[in-house]
């Protein structure tokens, strides 16, 4: 008992010390809560989305947070005990055993760990009832009611205790393997002057460079993916070097100049010195964070918007219905693959009268699909093969009549049946002939914009056209000559009869349902409704837009508490320096100066070398936000920028308060 009121004491003495700490695992705690309240609730049943696949992004985002979680609350205890180490070393002095310490420090960790449980509670239902509110709202749901579950709780209940498992462990080390002495002084150990590195430095340099270029020069594909991992890993590298060793140098280079002599300069210089040793790799980890946290609201805030614009280009009309023979193998080559237009338009009659739906202003044609195939840069190439989305040289096309263009309202010249229009819809093709599989075609010129037409979803961060063909014969004529040419493994080009109509989202679901009920066995059929196949992509979205969310919150937050933590521990070192330094006449205008130079360097550092970061992944994030129709070069830009300006506010605002209790602490009795 007695322990347990010394445990108890010690907290409410020394609350100042042990708020930081709380702080943070409370913060973690939340944060986790937010996310299981979400991923656990029945409620999620009752949004009519893909409830199974929203909860499991948010499992995602709890795996995710659990080691971040834990990793923060560690950094934050040995802040504490770091402060706390004198106190335990009079402990030992004054006859107190390390046994007897060490329960002390057990029972302080156990009453810390219910005061996180209780704070963590309040604000975590709180906060979770709000952000659920926000989370419905972006699916276009109306319910609004959070139940609290138990294994809301448990989850990060369960995260928490092992934290302070950990917790435990550490302190039981840090008080097993310290004498009473090294405990006393631990707070005051001096350090000696960092040495500069060169070769290191500019190895530093190096790789930031090299991962920049691979990043900026990434091509299309799989291999390009690879290659940007590997860049990823050169700049994170290049990072920790940069902080660890470049910018030692630099400081030690700027003690050769002249400058340095002035009181501002010499201070700040010799103080960054020893800071950027003593913090390098907790810069590194913030500069990483903050770059994650940019990449990861970019990328899931433009797959919110960016998908749904991309849906309403590849997909003008609301209603689709599709039709292909029941054949495989050699047979798909036949006449027989592909049903008739009078067995196709009877079907979709059949379809409009059971459903009582008008479809006098459809439109119906013969899609023949898109193929990847290999092109070289000349003006007159010839393609003779079909290759994968990621090889050299490759890009996507889709062959069109002119016929179905006009169907849809576009605009388009007479052309011959050895003469093409080409259409750029990723890309600069622009050739003067053509050779297709043996075929010679002649380019008439690139075609305006299309509208109404519904580009095939490429799925690929290829290059892609469109071949605008005289009528369906030529079209037919120009597959049939490509398909001879598959070889085992290559994907085969079939034509699919489709019906495309305008539809408010009643009827078309009405539609869709009929179409999809009937009964046809020389006829294989399935309908694609834009309303649906919406509602269930950006609910999908709408758990990774959370995720991101929620995530670069919790590492905003927690870089920003790493920042604090160093502000406080480095006010309490500086202190005495600054009281030496203003009874030898610095003035406190100069102090203040001083403080503040440091300050800003140290803290604003981390997010302009992130931003740097980001704008060399800039173009490789385009390219795979690609892969899923995503292509607003403008709107890519437009929320890079909103993310950023975002980010460095409340950079700013954690700036301003985090200023103000490093110079309370060095300004204190100076």
């Amino acid at each position: 008992m007695f322990y347990l009121k010394l445990a108890a004491r010690n907290i409410r003495q020394s609350f100042k010390n042990f708020l930081p700490f709380l702080l943070a695992t409370s913060t973690m705690f939340v944060m986790s809560y937010v996310l299981a309240a979400i991923a656990f609730s029945p409620e999620l049943n009752q949004l009519q989305i893909q409830p199974k696949a929203v909860s499991m992004i948010l499992m995602v985002g709890l795996a995710i947070l659990a080691p971040f979680s834990i990793g923060i609350s560690v950094y934050a205890y040995r802040f504490l005990l770091k402060k706390r180490s004198r106190e335990f070393g009079l402990y030992d002095v004054l006859g107190l055993g390390k046994r007897q310490i060490t329960i002390v420090a057990l029972y302080e960790l156990g009453m810390l760990f219910l005061f996180t449980m209780g704070i963590g509670l309040v604000f975590g239902i709180s906060l979770a009832k709000f952000l659920f509110l926000i989370f419905v709202t972006i699916l276009g749901g109306h319910v609004f009611n959070l139940s609290l579950t138990i294994l809301s709780i448990l989850e990060p209940l369960a995260v928490t205790g092992i934290t302070f498992i950990l917790l435990g462990i550490v302190v039981l080390w840090t008080i097993r393997h310290n004498s009473s002495l090294s405990l006393l002084h631990s707070e005051n150990k001096g350090e000696r002057e960092p040495k500069a590195r060169v070769k290191l430095a500019f190895l530093g340099v190096l790789l930031l460079a090299i991962g920049y270029y691979m990043a900026v020069t990434v091509k299309s594909g799989e291999t390009a993916v690879k290659m940007f991992a590997i860049s990823v890993l050169l700049v994170i590298a290049g990072t920790y070097l940069f902080y660890m060793t470049f910018t030692i140098w630099y400081l030690q280079h700027q003690k050769k100049g002249r400058r340095y002599y002035r009181p501002e300069k010499f201070i700040t210089t010799n103080a960054m010195l020893y800071r950027m040793k003593q913090n390098a790799i907790g810069l590194g980890n913030i500069t990483i964070l903050i770059t994650m946290t940019i990449v990861t609201l970019v990328t899931t805030v433009m797959l919110q918007v960016g998908v749904s614009q991309a849906t309403l280009k590849n997909m003008p009309y609301t209603t689709t219905l599709n039709a292909l023979g029941q054949h495989s193998g050699e047979e798909m080559s036949s006449k027989d693959s592909l049903p008739s237009e009078k067995q196709f338009n009877r079907a979709v009659a059949t379809a409009a009268q059971q459903s009582n739906v008008s479809i006098t202003k459809g439109i119906s044609y013969v899609d023949f699909g898109s193929q990847t195939v290999k092109v070289n840069d000349s003006s007159h190439p010839k393609i003779t093969e079909i290759t994968q989305s990621d090889a050299k040289n490759a890009q996507t096309v889709q062959i069109i009549s002119r016929q179905t263009l006009i169907k849809m309202g576009n605009n388009v010249p007479n052309i011959g049946k050895n003469e093409v229009l080409i259409h750029n819809d990723n890309g600069h093709f622009n050739p003067d002939s053509i050779t297709w599989f043996g075929h010679q075609l002649v380019v008439r010129r690139k075609t305006d914009a299309l509208k109404n037409f519904p580009i095939a979803q490429f799925n690929s961060v290829n290059a892609s056209f469109i071949i605008v063909a005289a009528n369906d014969q030529v079209v037919k004529k120009l597959i049939d000559s490509q398909n001879r040419m598959i070889r085992d493994g290559d994907p085969y080009q079939l034509p699919i009869r489709q019906f495309l109509i305008n539809l408010n989202q009643t009827d078309s679901a009405k539609l869709v349902d009929a179409f999809t009920k009937l009964t046809d066995e020389n006829m294989a059929r399935y309908s694609v409704d834009r309303y649906s196949y919406l509602k269930g992509t950006l609910s999908t979205l709408s758990g990774f837009l959370f995720i991101g969310f929620t995530l670069g919150l919790t590492f905003v937050l927690g870089a920003a508490l790493i920042i604090y933590y160093k502000q406080i521990a480095e006010g309490e070192q500086d202190r005495e320096a600054f009281r030496i330094l203003q009874e030898v006449g610095l003035s406190k205008k100069e102090v203040s100066r001083t403080i503040n130079s440091q300050i800003r360097l140290l803290f604003f550092t981390p997010i302009i070398i992130a931003v740097i970061h980001f704008a060399g992944s800039y173009v490789m994030v385009s390219k795979i936000l690609t892969v899923f129709g995503v292509a607003d070069s403008q709107l890519m830009l437009t929320v890079s920028a909103i993310v950023i300006v975002v980010i460095i506010l409340l950079y700013y605002i954690i700036y301003k308060v985090t200023s103000r209790s490093y110079v309370k602490i060095v300004q204190r009795q100076v």
